[in-house]
């Protein structure tokens, strides 16, 4: 009877440590972005991830870079620089201005038909050519009737 009372406390303090730990890295851990348009969690894995910098240097993240190019035509958009996509191939962050970008694909994002973003004309017009896309634009030609076009679908 007496080993009972020391075996009790050892495990308590065991598993008060164990729940101590997972409160402290829950409190520590990064919360996951949302989508600065559409309130979505932007999804951990980078295909669709899109941001930019929003005046006075925040660092604003997309779940998709058609809630980049919307969120960008907004008021809340004013003062804002840097915008991002990552390029559908290389999975790689690249600053959205220099893309080429296809729309109209059968290819579809977390919120449905989006712009595809690609290094280079010629893979925009490839991708575009092997799934069925309607047009290849440059950064500047996307404008609120091609977002309203990929709502459309």
């Amino acid at each position: 009877m007496t080993n009972a009372l020391p075996r009790r406390s050892l495990i308590f303090a065991f598993f008060s440590g164990v729940f101590a730990l997972f409160v402290a890295g829950a409190c520590n851990r990064e919360e996951r972005p949302r989508c600065e348009r559409c309130g979505m969690f932007v999804d951990a894995q980078p295909r669709w991830r899109a941001g930019a910098v929003a005046a006075g240097g925040r660092a604003v993240h997309f779940d998709a870079p058609r809630c980049l190019f919307a969120w960008l035509r907004s008021d809340a958009a004013r003062g804002s620089e840097a915008p991002w996509v990552t390029e559908y191939y290389a999975q790689r962050r690249r600053p959205a201005a220099f893309l080429w970008y296809v729309a109209g694909s059968d290819v579809t994002g977390p919120m449905g038909p989006d712009l595809i973003p690609l290094d280079d004309e010629a893979a925009a017009q490839r991708f575009r050519e092997e799934h069925r896309g309607t047009r290849v634009l440059r950064f500047d030609a996307i404008d609120a009737a091609t977002l309203d076009a990929l709502d459309a679908r």
